[in-house]
């Protein structure tokens, strides 16, 4: 590698000096232009001997570890899973392409991801992008050498337009603690009376009347209605953690399931999901008295204008 770089170097030089003395380029002879494709060529044979050269030390698994202990503003496990599968999907694709995931140049990026297409929904692939985006820049600021293949990429699938928001009503809310098991039927009160968030439950915990988890790369907590708390004490989960060892993304599959299966029967409206059950509880507690102060904090949002820019999107607030 080293006697390579020695020599394409010595070559620049000389070819340099002769490309010095040329005219302006749209008088260049024949004989000109043949040397200037050739200097050319050989400008580019530099740069990739350079940056093989300064991918050579880097431990790629311990990069990426060290990416995903830390992946996503939050940190949170939710991010973290996604993050590893979207990396571990590019790394099977990078081997059977026979290359590091290091060497992608943007064309080899673009290729892995109408590859994606075959399997993934759109909204999939643009997560896994993501995600090997954010893994490319973060190695950026560590390594002189690497480049992000994924930046200002065309192949990323188009954001389709979002679906109007669908909320259930009281009444639906409690067909689905009527309906679902009692697990499930946990799970939707603690999101539809007390608005938590999904990510929240496998670290939830309560203790007498208030809750503590981790939600979003923090510890929270707070008070806990007692209609939530009789759910839960009817599901017999165990207050010191209620849903222990289950998967964020699995329990979320699990409820949604539940849920279309009610609305297969005619039972509720819409397939609601997880989050329309916490857009209930925010349009439930803004239209109690419209102190939105009081609503972002119980959504626990990082500012007022988040719960404001939320209640918009429901068509709460103008």
């Amino acid at each position: 590698m080293n006697e390579l770089a020695i020599r394409a170097g010595n070559d620049i030089k000389e070819m340099a000096a002769v490309l010095a003395a040329y005219p302006a380029p749209d008088k260049w002879s024949a004989a000109q232009k043949k040397q200037a494709v050739q200097f050319a060529a050989l400008l580019d044979t530099a740069q990739k001997v350079i940056a093989a050269a300064s991918l050579v030390g880097i431990d790629y698994q311990a990069e990426k570890k060290q990416f995903l202990k830390n992946a996503g503003r939050t940190r949170s496990e939710h991010t973290r899973i996604a993050y590893r599968s979207a990396l571990c999907r590019m790394d099977e694709w990078a081997e059977r392409q026979k290359i590091s995931p290091l060497e992608m140049t943007p064309a080899q990026a673009d290729d892995f991801i109408y590859s994606l297409r075959e399997e993934r929904a759109a909204a999939s692939i643009r997560l896994d992008i993501s995600a090997a985006s954010s893994f490319f820049t973060w190695l950026e600021r560590r390594h002189a050498g690497i480049k992000n293949p994924f930046r200002g990429t065309k192949a990323r699938p188009a954001k389709k337009v979002s679906k109007d928001t669908v909320i259930p009503s009281a009444d639906e809310v409690e067909t689905m603690l009527l309906e679902l098991p009692k697990v499930h039927a946990a799970a939707v009160s603690i999101m539809a009376y007390r608005g938590l968030r999904i990510g929240i439950l496998p670290t939830l915990s309560i203790h007498g009347d208030r809750f503590f988890g981790h939600s979003k790369g923090k510890d929270v907590s707070g008070a806990v209605p007692s209609i939530v708390l009789d759910t839960v004490k009817a599901a017999s989960l165990p207050l010191r953690g209620l849903f222990a060892g289950e998967v964020t993304n699995t329990l979320e599959k699990r409820i949604a399931r539940a849920i279309a299966k009610l609305h297969k029967t005619g039972k509720v409206k819409a397939a609601y999901s997880c989050h329309d059950l916490r857009h209930f509880f925010a349009v439930t507690e803004y239209q109690k008295d419209r102190d939105i102060h009081r609503v972002s904090k119980l959504l626990d949002h990082a500012s007022i204008l988040v719960t404001e820019n939320y209640l918009r999107g429901l068509g709460e607030v103008d």
